[in-house]
């Protein structure tokens, strides 16, 4: 669970790096933009992910990481479990806002899924 300071600091950037592995744990590493940062949970879509995204469907342990280079380096070392919706409320809340405000469909992208990264452990570090 992320603190209020925790909270703004991981929302201050834009992208962070999301992690998974395959079943033989082969790691998949990429560069993303969360949809939404809770206190216990990261939102992102899957828009263009086929190999994470296949990595989630057999291993849904992942792992993001949080850079926030103006705050001394500060980072965010986030251990978790993805669940993958394809409808619902939520499901159809991201998809619409990334489609239509965020601006995905002027560039002929669409959201496929949504990945719902439950947050269970964090490491903070500075250096």
């Amino acid at each position: 669970m992320l603190n209020d300071i925790q909270l703004k600091n991981i929302k201050s950037v834009e992208e962070i790096v999301f992690a998974t592995a395959d079943e033989n744990g082969m790691p998949r590493a990429i560069i993303v933009q969360p949809s939404r940062i809770e206190k216990d949970r990261i939102i992102i879509c899957n828009i263009q992910m086929n190999k994470s995204f296949e990595n989630l469907k057999n291993n849904n342990k992942c792992f993001v990481n949080v850079f926030v280079p103006e705050n001394d380096n500060l980072q965010y070392k986030i251990e978790g479990t993805a669940e993958i919706l394809s409808s619902g409320e939520l499901f159809d809340e991201i998809k619409n806002f990334e489609e239509n405000e965020n601006g995905l469909l002027e560039y002929g992208l669409t959201v496929n899924d949504v990945i719902v990264i439950k947050i269970e452990h964090l490491e903070e570090s500075n250096g």
